[in-house]
């Protein structure tokens, strides 16, 4: 009678195990299949072709999919679109995404996924030097992308004589058809996106540093922790396997790759 007992413990035991286990299972499923993944058209970082999402962050965010084992798409929205659903929506990803006082109260980051540095850029003619926030307040009109960080750090520091364009390649044709005096870009796009009008990037120059920064990925409120838990160890994962690199010099060039991937979880 003790051993059958033993055996009908055994039993339940297991039953409830399997159960705890497979509950857990569909939580996870359940909250990553919820999971919305938005990103910006900004190549080479990501950019839609023909319907499809491509570029460094939307190559990284699929090959860490790949890891984890699911596969949701990429929608590829404008920035101030994305940002907005992503501000008012759980279970969002957005990325590439710069971290801010502001957004520390919105969001939790896993990365960073990569570093660039924003930058005024002129023509390559123009003879201008710039030393100080100051003289540019003086020195002429400045195009920049809406709700991209080099707007926000331009418009903290008092500089408010910008023309803002809804897309990014906007400020490059700007530019070049002399509407703006200066283009406030990030340095790992510029190439990309002078390419796509036909202009060679010799023909623009950066004459004052704005903020170096790094980007993440960025989950909005109500996403699970252990969701973002998962992704922080996938990208670890990934870095360590060397594949990382690959991808980002493929990308990048000989342009440096980010600090230590990290949670910074949002301020609650």
């Amino acid at each position: 009678m003790r051993c059958f007992g033993h055996f009908v413990a055994f039993i339940l035991c297991s039953f409830l195990m399997g159960h705890y286990l497979f509950g857990s299972r569909a939580v996870a499923e359940q909250d990553e299949a919820q999971l919305r993944l938005i990103t910006e058209p900004w190549a080479p970082v990501s950019y839609e072709d023909n319907g499809i999402a491509k570029g460094f962050a939307v190559e990284l965010v699929n090959q860490l999919q790949v890891s984890m084992g699911t596969h949701y798409p990429v929608e590829v929205l404008p920035w101030a679109r994305g940002f907005s659903i992503a501000s008012s929506t759980p279970n969002v990803m957005l990325f590439a995404t710069s971290v801010d006082e502001e957004r520390r109260k919105q969001f939790d980051f896993v990365g960073p996924i990569l570093t660039s540095n924003i930058s005024l850029y002129t023509k390559a003619e123009d003879t201008i030097e710039i030393n100080s926030i100051e003289e540019v307040k003086r020195a002429g009109l400045i195009g920049a992308y809406r709700g991209s960080l080099g707007e926000g750090v331009l418009r903290r520091a008092g500089v408010d004589q910008l023309l803002i364009a809804s897309f990014p390649l906007q400020n490059a044709k700007q530019l070049m058809r002399g509407r703006v005096r200066f283009w406030c870009q990030a340095d790992i796009a510029v190439t990309s996106l002078l390419s796509e009008i036909g202009i060679k990037p010799e023909r623009v120059k950066p004459v004052f540093l704005l903020s170096e920064i790094d980007l993440y990925l960025a989950f909005s409120k109500g996403t699970s922790d252990s969701v973002i838990t998962r992704w922080r160890d996938a990208l670890i994962s990934y870095r360590e396997s060397g594949l990382y690199s690959e991808l980002y010099h493929q990308w990048f060039g000989e342009l440096s790759e980010p600090g230590e991937v990290k949670i910074i979880w949002r301020e609650r």
